[in-house]
């Protein structure tokens, strides 16, 4: 398809999550003159955004086919090219309309096996790429009795959650019935569009894998797999998983080409032709890494731009241009391509629990390392932090000048301390 062909708009689904986790990626559209017409069921402010040519607003129960619908019949009014998202729990919604739609790089079976991780462990061992040792739950007595047999501690998780929400590392046969059943009323609850209906498998107990977590993040186009970025970040050591600190470049630049070699075989097994594409890898003991999940989408949050400030590759307006019907061959010509870092980021994650008194940049914004902080929590709203929530306070995205061998205890030292200058308070409840 050749640029004079190209649609100068989009269908962008994002039931939730369009307060900052998508700031720059919808930003990215806006700079290519591309109208926005979104679907949502977040009713704040959301008709009323400037960002966007119209403004579908759908009642936040409504079932995923009825939704699939409603995304081909705007897309059809408007003419737009295709359905995109950046939210993890729409991809296979927006899969599934752009199939209908006829858009060629549609993919909905990869999307589906993305959304569901127990669906992702079969394909893993399927394809003979590093996984874990795993086991899908539909019964607890029957996964307690696997437990016992494998042996404690395991991991916990739901198969179609998403932010780490309920994955804990558990050391007692107590606790592992407990994490299950709160997965089972999770998905029996549909909170948070994780679960439409109830799969087979609802939940896995894995095995744990004690080492560092990675995260890389690309871009198909025309089934080639493009770098963007591989963050390191700190994961706490359980029983709970809060991820902190998200930094670029990676540390052990020597190791990208496995990692890349991970990431271009899950997507050329999958079929994809063009996505966006994430991986999160984890280190077993030996120091290998193995895959922990896979997803049809990008990082939200700062990540996406972090990766366009270290490397001046700019994915999300690549994909963009794909999706709205530009030539690959013009896209790759026309677009900076990645290059070695020229600076280095990090994120600082915010937890707590208790009431929100005040939550904003604060004194953060006069230092020529700040680069954006998000507020994620508003003023008199209750957030929750490991054990009892999953919420996040806010991040913060600090950036300095990067030299070869430097190491991330700089950048995390800046991070740390710039986020002792934010302006958050939060009173225990």
């Amino acid at each position: 398809m050749t640029r004079s062909s190209a649609s100068g708009c989009l269908v962008l689904l994002m039931r939730k999550q369009l307060r900052f986790r998508s700031t720059d990626h919808i930003q990215a559209l806006l700079d290519l003159a591309i109208d926005v017409h979104l679907i949502t069921v977040e009713t704040e402010d959301a008709a009323g955004d400037p960002r966007f040519a119209s403004c579908l607003l759908l009642p936040p129960e409504l079932p995923d086919a009825e939704i699939v619908a409603a995304a081909v019949g705007l897309a059809r009014k408007t003419g737009a090219a295709a359905v995109i998202t950046f939210a993890e729990v729409d991809i296979v919604i927006a899969g599934l309309a752009n199939e209908q739609l006829g858009v060629p790089w549609a993919r909905s079976e990869a999307d589906r096996i993305c959304r569901d991780k127990a669906r992702q462990r079969e394909f893993l061992r399927a394809h003979d790429i590093p996984s874990v040792w795993y086991h899908g739950v539909s019964d607890i007595e029957q996964a307690m009795d696997v437990a016992r047999e494998r042996g404690l501690p395991l991991i916990v998780k739901p198969t179609k959650a998403a932010s780490s929400s309920h994955v804990e590392l558990v050391n007692d046969l107590d606790r592992l019935a407990g994490a299950l059943a709160d997965i089972e009323r999770l998905a029996r609850g549909r909170s948070r569009h994780y679960y439409e209906e109830m799969p087979e498998h609802w939940a896995l107990i894995e095995e744990y894998l004690p080492g560092r977590e990675v995260t890389l993040d690309g871009l198909v186009l025309d089934r080639q797999f493009m770098l963007g970025g591989i963050c390191d970040k700190m994961v706490s050591s359980g029983p709970f998983f809060e991820e902190d600190l998200y930094t670029f470049p990676f540390s052990t630049p020597e190791r990208e080409p496995e990692l890349l070699d991970t990431a271009t075989a899950i997507t050329r097994h999958l079929g994809v032709c063009s996505a966006l594409f994430n991986v999160e890898l984890r280190e077993d003991s030996g120091g290998r890494f193995r895959v922990v999940e896979f997803s049809t989408r990008i990082s939200g949050g700062h990540v996406y731009r972090n990766i366009k400030d270290v490397y001046r590759i700019d994915l999300v307006r690549m994909f963009a241009r794909m999706a709205r019907g530009d030539s690959v061959a013009e896209i790759v010509a026309q677009e900076n391509l990645r290059t070695q870092p020229r600076m280095t980021t990090c994120n600082k994650v915010i937890f707590g629990t208790g009431v929100v008194l005040r939550n904003n940049a604060g004194n953060t914004v006069h230092s020529p390392f700040f680069r954006t902080y998000y507020p994620m929590a508003k003023p008199g709203e209750h957030v929750a932090a490991a054990p009892v929530g999953f919420d996040t306070v806010g991040t913060l995205s600090v950036r300095m000048r990067w030299h070869d061998g430097q190491k991330p205890d700089e950048i995390h030292a800046l991070a740390r301390e710039l986020a002792g200058q934010l302006d958050v308070e939060i009173s225990p409840c």
